[in-house]
């Protein structure tokens, strides 16, 4: 579109210039103007139009019919008279904006945690038991004598100075007589024994013990309620043994009871 706007400018000027060489530069130029206002097509420009600089040439002399005729014999030569150019303004491309860099998390160095120092609690040693030794079993027989049998019969009246029953067999292990001084059964109280309460069932009297041993029941009564043990007992020492200051050797094992 512009390059025929252009043709038609250009076209008026020529032939402004051919009536101006005629001597009409009057009419030619009216003409002329009509022309270009015939030519050019209407349209809806999306930019201004350039601005095209008509030179019209002074009317009369001889200059103006040389000009003319230069520009009819020859297109380049004839540019003095011809529009100036319109002058192209150069497109500035866009210049795109270098992308923005995003943030990126660094992470901030924390300072390593402080070890705690670990406290180590002694441990507790448990207390060393202190060895309980043994209770002493009391060796049982004595110069060859030995309690073969030693039970409380069942007519026993377990009750404060009532008949307690018991019943005996020595064994005699020599294949002899066996001289003695007192045999009977020793009570025992609270761990202790009570020998103001002993039982003297035989002896005292030059008596022994056959080889077959021997065999005999008798009763005991106690004053005090509680607990106590009984066992059959021998003494060799003549008459220390009825004063309760021999030695008594035991024949038999203890036996338990409770006196209500």
């Amino acid at each position: 579109m512009k390059r025929n706007r252009f043709s038609a400018a250009v076209a008026a000027l020529l032939l402004s210039g051919l009536l101006i060489a005629c001597g009409g530069a009057d009419n030619a130029a009216e003409t002329a103007e009509a022309t270009a206002t015939t030519q050019a097509p209407a349209a809806t420009a999306t930019k201004p139009p350039p601005v095209v600089a008509v030179v019209t040439a002074a009317s009369g002399g001889g200059g103006g019919a040389t000009s003319g005729n230069e520009g009819t014999g020859s297109g380049s030569t004839g540019n003095t008279n011809a529009p100036a150019m319109p002058t192209a303004i150069p497109t500035v491309a866009p210049t795109e904006a270098p992308p923005t860099a995003l943030p990126t998390d660094t992470p901030v160095p924390t300072a390593p945690p402080t070890a705690r120092p670990v406290v180590v609690q002694p441990t507790a040693v448990p207390p060393t038991a202190t060895a309980v030794p043994p209770t002493p079993v009391p060796q049982l027989g004595a110069n060859g004598l030995t309690a073969s049998h030693f039970a409380i019969q069942p007519r026993a009246n377990l009750t404060v100075n009532g008949d307690i029953w018991f019943e005996f067999t020595v064994a005699n292990a020599t294949g002899g007589e066996v001289a003695f001084d007192a045999l009977g059964v020793m009570p025992k109280k609270d761990g202790n024994d009570r020998r103001e309460w002993y039982q003297h069932s035989w002896g005292g009297n030059n008596d022994v013990i056959p080889p077959g041993g021997l065999t005999w029941d008798d009763h005991i009564n106690l004053p005090e309620a509680g607990n106590y043990t009984l066992r059959l007992v021998v003494c060799f020492d003549g008459a220390a043994c009825k004063q309760q200051k021999g030695t008594w050797h035991t024949l038999s094992q203890e036996i338990p009871i409770t006196i209500q």
